[in-house]
């Protein structure tokens, strides 16, 4: 499990440098809004895709010697995505609650509803678990490889 926990941070992690480093820089409001989701679309993709692939090339190497089945692989990242979920809605409303309060209205504006904030984690909850899902039936095909690939 420490691999998977070690990997269900790192995109956290990047997730909020990239949401400070927009904060800077002024994307978060409703004229930038395009840009914003544009960028932020495209980082956590890359992310994401990095990450799955280290977590199952890691997995692979470090707890089962080299050789992985794509079972083995496949709940080595759905456990990565299970730890991801908790870790990202707490650091998300860290983020919009205390470090950039702004981002309320933010969504606010953007039809969130009366309740933005719960709206904005139960959509990185949805999302997290579709594309993680995803991301864990298709990694595992990546990093697999049988004992005689080994050698």
């Amino acid at each position: 499990m420490r691999v998977e926990t070690k990997w269900a941070i790192v995109p956290t992690v990047v997730i909020l440098v990239w949401m400070l480093i927009a904060q800077a820089l002024g994307l978060f409001t409703p004229e930038r809004f395009g840009t914003a989701s544009l960028i932020g679309v495209v980082i956590s993709t890359l992310t994401f895709a990095f990450t799955y692939f280290m977590v199952t090339k890691e997995k692979r190497e470090q707890d089962y010697n080299g050789a992985m089945t794509w079972s083995e692989g496949f709940w080595a990242a759905a456990r990565m995505t299970l730890i991801y979920i908790p870790i990202s809605c707490f650091i998300f409303y860290i983020y919009i609650q205390y470090l950039n309060p702004g981002y309320k209205a933010f969504i606010v504006s953007d039809d969130f509803g009366k309740d933005p904030v719960n709206t904005f984690l139960k959509g990185n909850l949805v999302s997290s678990l579709l594309f993680g899902g995803l991301f864990c039936l298709v990694f595992p095909l990546f990093t697999r490889r049988s004992v005689e690939e080994k050698k």
